[in-house]
């Protein structure tokens, strides 16, 4: 179940999306403590906005493209970088509590400034905890993207999960991870039934053989690094209590998690949801323009009825 979850995030993206991610060693020690969030982008000035990125397991934060670049003087952008992605060690495990700490410990430094968190299916779940332990007394903007819902629902996304894996591995007709998971993919790039409709088979065909070679494989540790204290995430009263303004994005056709456990999550955090037509798990790839979505969000520019 735990190798399942890890297929969450795609490992590369589309040259018109982003740019073609660095490729981090995979390692298993370091020397010391490693860095939980990292700064990648900072315009001029003190920080008078933050925006803190956080991946989706298997993938690193440039799914967010354009996100990822500083806007101008003032603004800072970090990133999360999972287990033995980019240079981080293997061991310690991902730990959603852990990473929620330290985004608000370096949110804390910059008392005045706007708090922006973007988290991407397992990030999602990072993004809200992080927001809840900055608390109400911020401005803080959330964007959860094709994201986890609580306790139980990765078992019960794992359990649709592990057989639509043993259907692919049969497909495949080869038990061989990169096999599998290419097959896999595209599953997470249009649902269940990207079969039934001629155009969408063409589409997930063709980027199936184009990311092939680029996905990163749940192998030597790194799904159950990535996912495995998604199974018993629950949210906390803080993340309730938050008081951010919450948009979530979520493909309907998502096969990972359903939107309807994602709008039940929604109510309790009094948030936002827009369900994106025929979007499954991965509409970074599949529709890119939900960038700018975004980033109107961001900048306080979004309209509800986009959503109806």
């Amino acid at each position: 179940m735990g190798l399942f979850l890890a297929g969450c995030g795609p490992a590369r993206q589309p040259a018109e999306v982003t740019p073609q991610p660095e490729r981090g060693a995979l390692s298993t020690t370091v020397p010391g403590p490693a860095a939980l969030v990292h700064e990648v982008a900072r315009g001029k000035g003190r920080p008078e906005r933050i925006t803190y990125l956080i991946p989706g397991a298997l993938s690193t934060a440039h799914v967010f493209g354009k996100l990822r670049r500083s806007s101008g003087p003032g603004h800072l952008v970090m990133e999360y970088r999972f287990p033995g992605l980019e240079g981080q060690p293997l061991d310690p495990p991902m730990r959603v509590a852990e990473v929620a700490d330290a985004i608000a410990r370096h949110a804390a430094q910059y008392p005045g400034a706007r708090i922006e968190i973007l988290g991407f299916s397992t990030g999602g779940a990072i993004a809200i905890e992080a927001a809840g332990r900055i608390g109400p007394q911020r401005t803080v903007r959330v964007v959860v993207l094709s994201g986890v819902t609580p306790f139980p629902g990765a078992y019960e996304s794992g359990a649709r999960g592990m057989l639509a894996v043993g259907a692919s591995a049969l497909t495949a007709g080869s038990l061989a991870p990169r096999a599998v998971w290419g097959e896999y993919y595209k599953v997470l790039l249009y649902g269940y039934g990207w079969r039934k409709d001629p155009t969408i088979r063409r589409l997930a065909e063709r980027r199936a053989a184009r990311d092939r070679d680029h996905l990163i494989l749940p192998v030597k540790g790194l799904g159950r690094a990535h996912t495995g204290d998604l199974l018993r995430w629950t949210l906390s009263p803080a993340a309730i209590r938050s008081g951010a303004s919450i948009l979530f994005l979520h493909g309907s056709v998502d096969p990972v998690f359903s939107p309807g456990g994602v709008g039940r999550l929604v109510k309790r955090l009094d948030a936002t949801l827009c369900v994106v037509p025929g979007g499954g798990h991965l509409m970074l790839v599949t529709h890119p323009r939900i960038i700018g979505r975004i980033d109107a969000f961001l900048r306080g520019t979004w309209q509800a009825e986009e959503c109806r």
